[in-house]
């Protein structure tokens, strides 16, 4: 029935709108942050709308019996003036006779003079029923059933992992430490009261530049209006878009460094500590994170010793170099915690540590432009984006070139 189908309709609905507002709940969540404005705007939006389809599902759920009077009217119909070829004035009449074939006699000769004539047909799908036939397409609403399946990653689970900095300018610079005399500016003493040593340093500043980051879509007004929740849905793809580039631009930066550790299959391990022996060195501390994309995953869940055991099972990882699963992307190598991002496409490890790479994000809000000559508007979305990577040793600011250790080593060769 319509009634039915508008039910439906509704719930549909409220089902999308608590879908999207636990999804911009999980995004803070995983990406370790507190709502942004945008996020708050957009859910009392939806609990808005939630709470006005809570009120017409109410109304239109309620009690709809039929009256005494129309029932009355609908007996009336009197069977023996009714024509041989006798048709129905409305599928409502059809069905009201069809539901009440044992209680009511006159249904029943109604019913049976109709389909005593040449048998014609009738469908839910006229197109998909037998010739001669009738179909009650007209009736029928075509919903869609749950959430809208996105095959996409979401997240930026190494943007994450490294910490973003927010920021309100366009450019800045970061100050830094140039100290060519570390191990020579304090020594021994040659005689007593003879002049101890005494050797100077610098602090310089290295600008960081800050790049926009965003699209735009132009929507129909008709669309807004006729799909409901389709300005929801707009805004969230557009933001899973933007987290997405976001990702890919941090896995940009960190692939410019310099320095890298060849692994020689099967010694991994041996490369990884190599590895972060380097990463110590560059930066006077030891890694913290080891990034790798699904395929990098996938390999290193599948390594195993020569005994065929393998070296990051799920459970009981007692003699093991770490523990990982195949059910999620949860997983630590000789202590590091493995951070998996869809934007490393290759088996390409990258170690490092906060030493060796900076964040900085000025997250827009959404912006909207209305455009009456097309009925439509324009939906933007945006972020600025910048990246510090210090070079953390050098001879000092007159050094040409200075020498680059980076923060951040690739680590090549898995297979």
């Amino acid at each position: 029935m319509a009634v039915d189908a508008l039910i439906r309709k509704f719930l549909d609905e409220r089902e999308q709108k608590v879908t999207y507002i636990e999804g911009l709940a999980s995004a803070a969540e995983d990406e370790g942050r507190d709502l942004y404005e945008t996020d708050l705007e957009q859910i009392q939006n939806a609990r808005s709308r939630i709470a006005f389809l809570d009120s017409q599902i109410d109304k239109v759920g309620g009690d709809l019996e039929m009256a005494d009077s129309v029932k009355q009217r609908l007996s009336r119909l009197d069977p023996t003036v009714v024509a041989r070829d006798f048709q129905y004035r409305s599928a409502g009449e059809y069905l009201w006779d069809g539901l009440h074939q044992n209680s009511s006699p006159e249904a029943v000769t109604r019913w049976q003079k109709f389909h005593r004539r040449a048998a014609e047909h009738l469908g839910l799908d006229k197109a998909n029923t037998i010739p001669t036939a009738g179909g009650f397409n007209g009736l029928v609403v075509v919903s869609s059933q749950g959430p809208i399946l996105d095959p996409h990653p979401g997240g930026r689970p190494l943007f994450s992992a490294l910490g973003v900095n927010p920021v309100t300018s366009s450019q800045f610079s970061r100050p830094r430490i140039v100290d060519a005399n570390y191990m020579t500016g304090v020594g021994p003493q040659g005689q007593e009261k003879s002049e101890l040593v005494s050797k100077t340093w610098d602090i310089i500043a290295e600008p960081v530049g800050m790049k926009v980051y965003g699209g735009y879509i132009n929507v129909s007004e008709l669309l807004i209006d006729m799909i409901a929740s389709s300005l929801d849905m707009v805004v969230t793809h557009m933001n899973r878009r933007l987290e997405a580039v976001s990702e890919a631009a941090v896995i940009t930066e960190i692939a410019k460094t310099s320095d890298s550790v060849a692994i020689t299959m099967p010694d991994v391990m041996a490369a990884i500590g190599e590895a972060s022996a380097l990463v110590f060195a560059n930066t006077g501390q030891l890694p913290t994170w080891l990034a790798m994309g699904p395929q990098g995953w996938g390999a290193l869940l599948g390594l195993t010793d020569l005994a065929g055991r393998p070296l990051f099972p799920a459970v009981g990882p007692a003699n093991a170099m770490g523990q990982g699963s195949a059910t999620d992307f949860t997983m630590t190598v000789a202590g590091l915690r493995a951070v998996v991002t869809q934007g490393i496409t290759d088996t390409t490890l990258y170690i490092g540590n906060r030493f060796g790479i900076e964040v900085y994000e000025k997250r827009h809000p959404v912006m909207q432009a209305i455009e009456p000559s097309v009925f439509g508007r324009q939906i933007a979305v945006a972020t600025s984006l910048g990246f510090y990577r210090p070079i953390t040793t050098e001879a000092g600011p007159s050094d040409t070139p200075p020498a680059e250790r980076n923060g951040v080593v690739k680590i090549t060769g898995l297979t």
